[in-house]
């Protein structure tokens, strides 16, 4: 392999590899809902810990999902999801929600992530990253439907210093009427916008796509550069 040719496939590899990389790597996002009427009552939750330990007394009486309700996993967590949808015609009321997301931080992206959930909780929710609570709001929550993230008092929302490694954003909330769509976004530290948490490659940001452009180039460049000085030498 000539010089020229390992310089090109060099930067030709750098582009590509920054074409496909995305700052977080979703390993799984989940959305189990159940009934929880006659077995709490959010309307009295006013902490963190009451929303997680009622979804957790919901899903100890229900431990199978009954019809209507179900654990589903979502390719593309992008505001469309609810459980009507995702169960194939399920109910519309009476639904509580635990959403997850785990998610793998690279050595290069640790630092300071910023997360953001669209969600239909009517009863109120919380969102946790590594168990560590970001948000919780008691109020009825409507973000308005897929793309209305400006909607930032009806969001579940929160920023924390994360490490490389495995992580895990848990959501928990109820909803008593009636069933709109979730989704949910991050914004790595070396990001410039919010991507949808998503286990499929994603599109490239802009900035990717420059670099992608400047690796290409830079190898166009060089091939001109040799290809003159031999012309020049056979002169």
């Amino acid at each position: 392999m000539t010089r020229t040719f390992k310089t090109f496939a060099a930067l030709l590899g750098a582009g590509a590899v920054a074409a496909i990389a995305l700052p977080a790597a979703a390993g799984t996002v989940t959305i189990d809902t159940r009934p929880y009427q006659g077995i709490v009552d959010p309307s009295t939750f006013a902490t963190s810990a009451d929303y997680v330990a009622g979804w957790n007394a919901v899903h100890a009486a229900n431990v199978a999902a009954p019809a209507g309700y179900g654990d589903f996993t979502v390719a593309d967590w992008d505001g469309n999801q609810n459980n009507q949808g995702l169960s194939g015609g399920g109910s519309a009321t009476d639904l509580a929600f635990f959403d997850q997301a785990t998610f793998t931080v690279s050595a290069a992206d640790a630092g300071l992530w910023s997360f953001r959930l669209g969600i239909d909780f009517g009863l109120g929710g919380t969102l946790l990253v590594d168990g560590v609570e970001l948000d919780t709001k008691t109020f009825d929550l409507w973000w308005g439907g897929a793309g209305n993230y400006g909607n930032t008092s009806q969001l579940l929302s929160g920023s924390i210093n994360l490490g490389a490694g495995d992580h895990t954003l848990q959501a928990y909330g109820f909803e008593a009427c009636c069933d709109g769509g979730t989704g949910g976004q991050y914004l790595a530290p070396t990001s410039r916008e919010f991507q949808d948490f998503t286990t499929s490659v994603g599109v490239p940001e802009p900035a990717t796509w420059g670099l992608m452009i400047l690796g290409f180039g830079g190898a166009g460049a060089i091939l001109r550069r040799r290809r003159a000085a031999t012309q020049s030498v056979a002169a």
